[in-house]
C-alpha cells in the first residue's frame, strides 16, 4: 500500500490493524515522518514534497525502495484547510488547492505502471461547497478516466466509536478489474459518539509546555502537555461545561462527546474542568488513537498532527470493507476457474 499526505499516520494505522501494509507512506512535514517512523518497526516514510515531486519519479522510487510488485492500493488526502469551511482567509490562487489534481496525477502514474485495486482519499465536506464544486468534479471526472468506480459518502468519525463529531468526505475508487464494486460500500459506523468520559476520565493532570521542559517531567504519557493557561478567562469562573465563546473557547463537558478537534491557531478545546485546554496526548485519545502511539516534533507541530489526521478506527472500517471486498472477488474468480 502507498500512503501520501500521510500525516500523524492515523487512516495508515487503521488499515494497519486489519492486514494491510504500507510500504511507503509519504509526506512533507519532518513531524509527520518522524512520527510515521517512530510507531512503526520499519522506517518506510520518506520526506518528499508531493506538489513538486514528478509522478513518474515516484513510481521510480517505489521500484527503487519497495520493489517490481507495486502497490495494492493508494491512501491520503492532501490538507483541508483550502476547503474547511472554518477557514475564513480562504484565498483564490491558495497553491494547496493544486493538490488535488496532484493526487489524480499520482493515481493515474501507479494505476498505469502497477494497476491498483482501490484508493481512498479523504477530506473535509467543504470540498462539496459551490465554490470548489467545479474542481471536486473534475476531480471525480479524472479518477473515474484512470479506471476506478467511484463511491462518495459524508461520514461523521463519531459513529465508529470516537467521543468526538467529526464530519468527513470519503472518496473510495474501485478499480474495475480487480473489485467487485457490488461488493463494498463506505461504511457509515454503527455506534453514536462516545461521551469524552471514555478518554479522559482517571487520567493525571498534564505538564505545561516551557522551553526547558524534558521529557522526564511529562507525566504518563510523552504527548501529555499543553499550553499554559494565560487568559484571565481559566480564573474568573466564567467559563461553563458545554459552552463555547468562538473557537478560542470551546469547553468540553463531561457526558458529551467533543466538538471536531480542528486545532488552527493553537483553538484547543478547553477540559470539562474549566481550568485548562486539553493536553495533546487527550486530543489523540478522542482521535482514537491507541495510548502506545506517541507524536513526534514541536508541540505547535503535535497539535497540528492530530487536528489534521484521521480517527484510526475510521481506516479500519474502510479497510475492513475494502478486504472483504477484495476476498470475494479472489474466491468468484478461483470458482469461475
Amino acid at each position: 500500500m502507498l500512503s501520501i499526505f500521510c500525516g500523524a499516520g492515523g487512516l495508515d494505522l487503521g488499515f494497519e490493524s486489519v492486514g494491510f501494509s504500507p510500504q511507503m507512506a509519504i509526506d512533507v512535514n519532518p513531524a509527520a515522518i518522524a512520527t510515521y517512523s517512530h510507531n512503526r518497526s520499519k522506517a518506510t516514510a520518506l520526506k518528499l514534497d508531493l506538489a513538486k515531486a514528478s509522478p513518474r519519479d515516484l513510481v521510480e522510487l517505489w521500484k527503487k525502495n519497495v520493489g517490481a510488485s507495486g502497490p495494492v492500493g493508494l491512501v491520503g488526502g492532501p490538507p483541508c484547510q483550502a476547503y474547511s469551511v472554518s477557514n475564513v482567509y480562504q484565498k483564490k490562487n491558495d497553491p494547496r488547492y493544486g493538490l488535488l489534481q496532484r493526487y489524480v496525477k499520482i493515481l493515474e502514474a501507479f494505476n498505469a505502471a502497477f494497476g491498483l485495486s482501490f484508493f481512498v482519499f479523504e477530506n473535509v465536506p467543504g470540498l462539496l461547497r459551490k465554490r470548489h464544486r467545479r474542481r471536486y468534479a473534475l476531480f471525480k471526472t479524472a479518477c473515474a478516466k484512470a479506471g476506478f468506480i467511484i463511491q462518495e459518502k459524508i461520514i461523521d468519525a463519531g459513529n465508529f466509536g470516537i467521543p468526538q463529531r467529526r464530519r468527513r468526505l470519503l472518496v473510495v475508487g474501485l478499480s474495475k478489474a480487480k473489485v467487485l464494486a457490488d461488493t463494498f460500500s463506505i461504511p457509515e459506523g454503527n455506534t453514536i459518539p462516545s461521551p469524552i468520559d471514555v478518554a479522559l476520565r482517571d487520567l493525571p493532570e498534564p505538564a505545561f509546555f516551557s522551553r526547558h521542559l524534558l521529557k522526564k517531567d511529562i507525566p504518563f504519557h510523552p504527548n501529555h502537555l499543553t499550553m499554559v493557561p494565560k487568559s484571565t478567562k481559566f480564573g474568573d469562573g466564567k467559563l461553563r461545561a458545554g459552552t463555547k465563546t468562538g473557537r478560542s473557547f470551546r469547553v468540553l463537558k463531561w457526558g458529551e462527546p467533543s466538538w471536531t478537534v480542528a486545532y488552527g491557531h493553537r483553538e484547543i478545546h478547553i477540559h470539562p474542568g474549566c481550568h485548562r485546554r486539553l493536553s495533546v496526548f487527550e486530543a489523540m485519545l478522542i482521535q482514537g488513537f491507541p495510548k502506545t502511539y506517541e507524536l513526534c516534533g514541536t508541540l505547535s507541530q503535535q497539535i497540528s498532527l492530530i487536528s489534521d489526521t484521521v480517527p484510526p478506527p475510521v481506516g479500519a472500517a474502510i479497510a475492513g470493507a475494502l478486504c472483504e471486498a477484495l476476498k470475494l472477488k479472489a474466491r468468484r474468480r478461483r470458482t469461475s476457474t
